[in-house]
């Protein structure tokens, strides 16, 4: 443990899972106050507040920012963790399914940006960590709603970043480009493409190592983000993708 959290208020969403879950845990155990949001069911972790938070919903950031303010009196650190994926083709994705994705990944992003820095405004001080994905820089044939909505996370950190600085203050957003990683995501991609050891044998099989992500190899780099430490790190694309991406 850092100490880096100690007493400050972090609220992350899609904590229910994945690398929303793991990082709620390791906030919480550096002496975070831990605001878990997700609009699944939360597990309970000692000493992490649970809130239901469709990220889609600006009626529901507004009254999270509406409760969490009077009780914290500011927001230290916010972690946009919330995502889906639905696989297929440009030509063969629905609307629907393209509409769904951007809805979460994109819309929820900036809906949670947007009321963060608008309660870290006032303070002048405050990290937003946005999770993108290495789909965000390298294109994936068959994922065409999500490398779509990653690349625009992508750039909406790095337009949030300026708005922060033209502002005059020291908030940073900065987004996060990890590689597959071992989380229910994995298993649900897929699920989609058939649901075999062959199929996760191939995904596997075209990272350098041969292996997925760890979560705490993600979180790691979220806390670092959000910490002290990276205070001259802003707008940034902080890729933890172990050579993915140098290929």
């Amino acid at each position: 443990m850092s100490g880096d959290f100690n007493g400050k208020v972090v609220a992350i969403t899609g904590a229910a899972s994945g690398i929303g879950r793991r990082a709620v845990e390791r906030f919480a155990a550096d002496g975070a106050v831990v605001i878990a949001l997700d609009i699944a069911s939360l597990p309970d972790v000692a000493g992490v507040t649970r809130r239901t938070l469709d990220v889609t919903s600006e009626d529901d950031w507004q009254a999270l920012f509406a409760w969490l303010l009077p009780l914290h009196g500011r927001i230290d650190v916010l972690v946009n963790c919330a995502g889906i994926i639905r696989m297929g083709s440009v030509a063969d994705t629905s609307l629907a399914d393209f509409r769904a994705v951007m809805a979460v990944n994109v819309e929820g992003t900036f809906l949670g940006t947007k009321h963060a820095m608008r309660a870290m405004l006032p303070v002048g001080m405050g990290a937003i960590v946005n999770l993108s994905s290495t789909a965000g820089i390298a294109a994936s044939p068959g994922a065409a709603a999500y490398c779509a909505s990653k690349g625009a996370v992508r750039m909406l950190s790095k337009v949030a970043a300026l708005d922060a600085i033209a502002a005059g203050t020291r908030i940073r957003v900065n987004s996060l480009h990890p590689a597959m990683t071992e989380t229910p995501m994995i298993d649900k991609i897929i699920d989609q493409l058939g649901g075999d050891a062959t199929t996760r044998a191939a995904f596997a099989a075209i990272q350098p190592s041969g292996r997925f992500a760890q979560t705490d190899d993600i979180v790691d780099a979220i806390m670092f983000l959000g910490s002290d430490r990276a205070g001259f790190v802003n707008g940034s694309e902080m890729v933890v993708d172990n050579g993915f991406t140098a290929q």
